[in-house]
């Protein structure tokens, strides 16, 4: 079950990534540049915090 639920917070962690990517080299999404900007500044973030998480899971996982 652990390992279900790490696979899916990388993959979590990929897609924030990835949507953030999509938002800052395309017009997909029709928005000001302003908001576009706060928005992939969240995604980035929520990505990097829940990568911190994944690592720290897997970690003490690993361990046991």
């Amino acid at each position: 079950m652990k390992y279900i639920q790490l696979s899916l917070g990388l993959l979590v962690v990929v897609l924030c990534f990835v949507f953030a990517i999509v938002l800052m080299g395309t017009d997909l999404f029709e928005m000001e540049t302003w908001r576009r900007s706060i928005l992939t500044a969240v995604f980035i973030g929520y990505g990097l915090f829940r990568g911190w998480r994944v690592y720290k899971a897997f970690k003490s996982n690993s361990t046991l």
